[in-house]
C-alpha cells in the first residue's frame, strides 16, 4: 500500500523495506529499534498492554533476533550443518545484508554447537 500511495508510511522490518525498495528511517538501537542484544535490559523497561480475550496481556520489550539449528532428528544433519555454516559465514552475511537483514557477527552459539561451527560462533550462556 505504501508503494501504491494508499499509505504514507508503515511500521515494518528493515528487510521488508529493503526488499521492496522502500525508503526507511533507521531507529536508534540503544533506545527503540530492538536489534541489539546488548541493549536487552533497556528494551525491557518498556511495557505495552494488549487486549487478549476478556483480559489484557502485558508485553515487555526485548531484542528481535533469529535463530537457526539442525534438529537432532534431521535426516541429513551434515547438510544442515553445511547450510548453517554458509548462513553464518561471509557468504551468508553478504546475502543477509543485501536483503536488509544485518547479521549478528559473530553469531551467538547456544547449547551443543557442532564442532564444524565452533570457530564461527561466540558461545553464549
Amino acid at each position: 500500500m505504501v508503494k501504491s500511495g494508499d499509505l504514507d508510511y508503515a511500521w515494518e522490518y528493515r528487510s521488508v523495506a529493503v526488499q521492496n525498495d522502500l525508503s526507511f528511517l533507521e531507529l536508534p538501537p540503544e533506545e527503540i529499534d530492538l536489534s541489539a542484544v546488548a541493549f536487552a535490559d533497556n528494551y525491557a523497561t518498556v511495557r505495552t498492554e494488549a487486549k487478549k480475550g476478556d483480559g489484557t496481556t502485558l508485553y515487555a520489550g526485548s531484542p528481535i533476533v533469529y535463530g537457526v539449528t539442525v534438529p537432532k532428528i534431521a535426516e541429513h544433519p551434515d547438510l544442515g550443518v553445511a547450510f548453517v555454516e554458509m548462513l553464518i559465514n561471509a557468504t551468508g552475511q553478504e546475502i543477509l545484508t543485501a536483503d536488509g537483514q544485518p547479521p549478528i557477527v559473530p553469531a551467538g552459539g547456544y547449547g551443543s554447537v557442532p564442532d564444524a561451527l565452533q570457530s564461527l560462533v561466540e558461545m553464549q550462556e
